[in-house]
């Protein structure tokens, strides 16, 4: 029997190739191993550093601070500036004493003692309405005659109401062919006026004055 042959079949013997290749086994295992761990851990390394860049790429710029004028003194200027601005100019007192187109217009209130009557206005200001009649004046009260028709218009122009939305209650002779007297009310009676008028030669129907009434049982 051969040395090989004893030592396989003495099993006291180790078997040596086989724990040869059994230890190249183990340590091609061990470096494996060892290269998979290192591969985890850079792999671990890499993610982590990763998601820090991300998160500082997220966080917002500082921002440097710009030094500003402060808003209240900013307002307090503009608020100046208004003021300035809106300062009316001087005027002369001759000028702001002056009446207004209005004023002048505006009738003269006096009181009276019929007590139908609240209030008469009078104005100098008051100009006939001017006339297209020629020749000899007729007085008329005949609706569509001019004459009648001037009449209505010169009444009008000195009250606060409209001919279309008015009720013309009388109109008459005020005792001679030169003058007439009208009484008028707003639809609702709630305006009520007697307008006495005058005829003035070549320029016509001219109001005298305006009472305010507050009936009119009794006022025609």
């Amino acid at each position: 029997m051969s040395k090989k042959e004893k030592e396989r079949l003495d099993p006291s013997q180790p078997a040596t190739r086989t724990n040869r290749r059994k230890e190249k086994m183990d340590r091609t295992l061990n470096y494996l191993i060892g290269i998979v761990s290192v591969l985890i851990v850079i792999s671990v390394i890499v993610i982590f550093t990763g998601n820090e860049d991300e998160e500082a790429a997220k966080e917002p710029a500082e921002e440097t601070p710009v030094e500003s004028q402060p808003i209240e003194e900013e307002e307090n200027a503009v608020e100046e500036d208004e003021e300035v601005e809106s300062e009316p100019a001087p005027q002369d007192e001759e000028e702001a004493e002056e009446p207004t187109e209005s004023e002048t217009n505006a009738p003269k209130v006096s009181s009276s003692d019929q007590p139908a009557v609240d209030e008469v206005w009078t104005n100098d200001a008051w100009k006939p309405y001017a006339t297209a009649q020629t020749g000899e004046h007729t007085s008329t009260f005949t609706e569509g005659d001019i004459d009648y028709e001037e009449k209505l218009k010169a009444i009008y122009s000195v009250i606060p109401l409209d001919q279309q939305e008015s009720i013309l209650w009388s109109i008459r002779n005020n005792g001679n062919a030169k003058s007439a007297v009208a009484v008028l009310s707003s639809k609702d009676k709630a305006q009520k006026y007697r307008v006495a008028i005058e005829w003035i030669d070549d320029q016509g129907w001219k109001p005298q004055q305006v009472e305010v009434l507050n009936t009119l049982e009794g006022a025609y």
